[in-house]
This record gives structure tokens, sequence and C-alpha cells, in this order.
């Protein structure tokens, strides 16, 4: 397991890609390559962010990400990459991003549903990669996730290949949703970060992300006055080449 990662999803400003017009039923985006290049989706509740934030630590590599098609609040997208060299480090955070509900205190939220569907349609033999949920905490409602205001960082790991691993060390396990998740503690900058990490890769996760909360609240000082200001849903590779595809992923705050 890398203990030099980093595993902050930093959210960046950027630039808006307009969506390739298309005729059929399905919504097809744009095919964001910039750096930092995002998309609206389903008017604005989604925002895909292709967010290459690492990539300097790469020797050579790039990264696209497109939506392929949308239904009701679901969305269908794929991220493709190939990344060489800073073996450990993060090379970027391509994820859809939660943009509406948000800014309410933990104590304010009764539940968290959400469902993501999703699969490798292709990996290299030396992925180091892992497949998440990124949550941001803050005492400010109006704040954004990975600025001077955060307070805690929440990541949920649906799969960790090749060695990858989370901030900081594991501190124990925390059973959540029937699931004992390996629970790690480190810090980022200015904030702390929690990292369940599942014991075996999850495919199709059909949850609540409030019992994480709960849990931390209850078992780790995390404070239910605390605001949840950010909800991200992607991957972080380190190093190798795959396309992830997200068959449908939906996330609601209640």
């Amino acid at each position: 397991m890398f203990t030099k990662t980093i595993c902050a999803a930093f959210f960046c400003a950027s630039v808006l890609a307009s969506p390739i017009a298309n005729n059929t039923l399905s919504k097809r985006g744009a095919v964001l390559s910039a750096q930092f290049a995002t998309e609206s989706e389903i008017g604005g509740r989604f925002i895909l962010e292709n967010n290459l934030w690492g990539e300097s630590a790469a020797t050579s590599g790039s990264q696209t990400s497109q939506v392929t098609s949308t239904s009701g609040n679901s969305v269908t997208w794929h991220t493709i990459y190939n990344w060489v060299g800073g073996n450990f480090n993060v090379k970027s955070y391509a994820n859809l991003d939660l943009r509406v509900g948000l800014g309410k205190s933990l104590s304010s939220i009764s539940s968290i549903p959400t469902s993501w569907s999703w699969t490798y349609t292709s990996a290299s033999s030396g992925l180091v990669a892992d497949v998440s949920y990124d949550l941001w905490l803050s005492n400010s409602a109006s704040s954004s996730g990975a600025s001077s205001s955060s307070t805690f960082e929440v990541m949920v790991w649906l799969s960790s290949r090749g060695g990858a691993g989370p901030a900081g060390s594991q501190i124990g396990t925390a059973s959540v949703n029937g699931v004992t998740w390996k629970l790690f503690k480190g810090t980022v900058s200015t904030w702390t970060v929690f990292s369940f990490v599942a014991p075996s890769e999850i495919t199709n996760f059909n949850s609540d992300l409030k019992p994480f909360f709960t849990f931390l609240t209850s078992n780790q000082g995390v404070p239910s006055s605390q605001f949840l200001v950010q909800a991200q849903a992607g991957t972080e590779p380190f190093i190798g080449s795959a396309t992830l595809t997200t068959n449908s992923y939906s996330i609601s705050i209640n």
C-alpha cells in the first residue's frame, strides 16, 4: 500500500465546454480533454469535471471524460486515461459533482440515497487507482470543498487497485450499511480526511451515504453542525491506463 498518497480530489476553477448537438434521445456531451474542463449536466444538477489537478507529477499522459446519456436524474459517463511516471501521486479526479441540495448541516440531513453502477471497460495490468466518493464538510454553508474553509473530507472508496491507499493511516474498521470498511485518517492541507475503504471491489453500489457521517459523529468527533458543501463521485488514477465507465449514477441529499 502506498503511504505517500495525497487523495484530496481538488475542485478547481474551470472553463465550461458546450455539449455536442445530438438528435437522438440520449444526450451525448462534449469530450472534455483540457486540464480543468467541465460541463453542466441535467440543467445544472451535476457538473462533469475532467479535473487533471495532479497531471504535472506524470512524465507523460492524458485523460478525457464524456457524458454519453442522461435519464431523469441519472447520468451515464466514462473517463479514459493513460498516465506514466509519478507512481505515488494522484494525477486527476474525473468526477460528477452534485450542485443541488448542498449547504445543509449533517443534523438536518435525513438521508443521502445514491446508486452507482460502474465497470472498468479496460484496465492495464499495472493500474493503480481508486473509485470513490469525495464528500466535503465546512463550518460555512456557502463554501466549497478543498478550500481554506474546509474542515473534513470524507471519502468512500468502492475500489482500490494496485495498492492505492488513502491519505493517512488505518485507524480501525467501521461497520456501515452492512459492510465492514477499513477506516483511514489523515491530514491534507488544513483539513482532516476520513476514508472508508471497501474490503473488496463494489461495482454496483446502492446505498445511503448518511450513515457514514453518523458513524463519524458518533465515533470520531465530527460535529453534526458541520455543513455538507460538496459531493463528488469519480476516480483517482496514480499510474496506468483504463477506461472507467459509469453505467448509471444518481445521488440526492434529503
